[in-house]
């Protein structure tokens, strides 16, 4: 996580929601599954959310309501969270002038997304998947608990990768069994269409398709657990994003492969986690 400048239109003095009155957040995510899990870790919180499903939403929803802080994906279809942000900006200019935080929220820890997350207008950024500590550590900076601007990373370990770690995912759910089963089960409904589609872009050699599905599976993935996957689904992205050649189809067969022991481990998933 990183901060910029805080605006002073933040609640002075406020620390977590969960001490105070409810916290307005505005949640802009196009994927259904990080939606889900994000906002059940802010509402744990006491956040109360309203959600929107892409960026042209989320600055209608801003204009139509009062929010203590936004959070926006950058990469969404119909309209980014750059684009949106810039918008979000105009409206507060052409209004009563206060701004409101915008945090960013991304798979990518680049410094050309640094910049223009900064240039664009927004106050910082959290790596995705986001756990209940950064959205804590995020409530109180952004109140004045914490004056340092630095970056938290997450390191993984050195070792292989499991195919499903439920225990880490558990752990940056809070512990919350229920949320986390909820996850898997949009795991198992909405991957195969995700798995599928990209899939099909590499056979076709559509990498901007397959940059948009392999950015997905790859947040889906890390947020159930499935490292592997996870780490697999950003390879992809990677060699699709920096190299616009032909040749991608040669990750369908790992793809299948490893997505199939995924599927497999989270099949077995509430009987681990049954109350």
């Amino acid at each position: 996580m990183k901060l910029w400048e805080v605006p002073p239109s933040f609640p002075p003095g406020r620390t977590l929601p969960s001490e105070s009155e409810s916290i307005r957040v505005l949640l802009a995510e196009d994927n259904v599954i990080d939606q889900i899990n994000i906002r059940g870790l802010l509402e744990r919180q006491g956040a109360e959310v309203v959600c929107a499903a892409n960026g042209r939403e989320a600055v209608d929803r801003f204009v139509a309501g009062s929010y203590d802080i936004v959070l926006l994906d950058i990469l969404m279809q119909d309209m980014d969270g750059f684009e949106a942000t810039s918008r979000i900006r105009e409206k507060e200019r052409q209004g009563s002038g206060q701004t409101t935080p915008i945090i960013a929220l991304t798979a990518y820890s680049l410094r050309a997304v640094y910049d223009k997350c900064r240039s664009v207008g927004m106050n910082g950024y959290l790596s995705k998947p986001v756990s209940v500590c950064d959205l804590k550590e995020l409530f109180i900076r952004l109140s004045g608990g914490i004056a340092r601007d630095g970056i938290r990373d997450a390191a993984e370990n050195a070792g292989e990768l499991p195919v499903l770690d439920v225990n880490a995912s558990l752990t940056n759910l809070g512990g919350d069994h229920e949320l986390y089963r909820d996850i898997a089960a949009m795991f198992a409904d909405h991957a195969p269409e995700i798995v599928e589609g990209l899939i099909t872009a590499l056979q076709a050699g559509d990498l901007t398709q397959a940059e948009y599905f392999s950015h997905n599976l790859k947040g889906m993935s890390a947020n159930i657990g499935a490292k592997r996957l996870a780490e697999l689904a950003r390879t992809i992205h990677d060699s699709v994003r920096n190299d616009r050649s032909d040749g991608h189809e040669r990750w369908i067969a790992r793809l299948r492969d490893e997505y199939g022991r995924v599927t497999a481990a989270v099949a077995g998933v509430g009987e681990i986690l049954s109350p």
